[in-house]
């Protein structure tokens, strides 16, 4: 594991931590590791998120309008 990878560990969440970071509550996000779509996670004796995940994924949800649906898959 390189040195930046172990930074990263440093800056893990928990699921009610990760929710607050995002400003979503701890079920929603519950609910998108079930349905999909969420943020990555780990499961390492609990879930754990990493911020730069956590930032990523929100950055993808960014939009320009209301109509704005985003990339197209």
């Amino acid at each position: 594991m390189s040195d930046q990878e172990r930074q990263g560990w440093q800056n893990y969440f928990d699921t009610r931590a990760a929710a607050d970071y995002l400003g979503l509550s701890p079920k929603y996000l519950e609910k998108l590791r079930w349905l999909g779509g969420g943020p990555a996670f780990y499961r390492l004796g609990g879930i754990r998120y990493l911020q730069r995940d956590l930032d990523v994924w929100r950055e993808t949800r960014r939009r320009t309008s209301t109509s704005d649906r985003g990339p197209v898959a």
